[in-house]
């Protein structure tokens, strides 16, 4: 299902996220997953660096440039 647009929304409707899709992967902007969980751009960013710096995930295999 490449190119597949998936849209999610808060009960009131509010919120439309497009992502893509990849080889079976979603990619979010940091802007894209911070309207999904509610949370401000820098928040994403933060715990995103936690993430690399902690050893929990390796930055260049989840991490592309488009």
């Amino acid at each position: 299902m490449s190119g597949e647009i998936l849209i999610y929304k808060n009960q009131d409707g509010n919120i439309k996220i497009d992502v893509r899709l990849e080889n079976e992967t979603v990619w979010l902007t940091q802007a894209q997953m911070g309207l999904l969980f509610g949370k401000d751009k820098r928040t994403i960013s933060e715990h995103i660096g936690n993430i690399f710096s902690e050893g929990e995930l390796i930055e260049n295999s989840v991490v592309r440039n488009f």
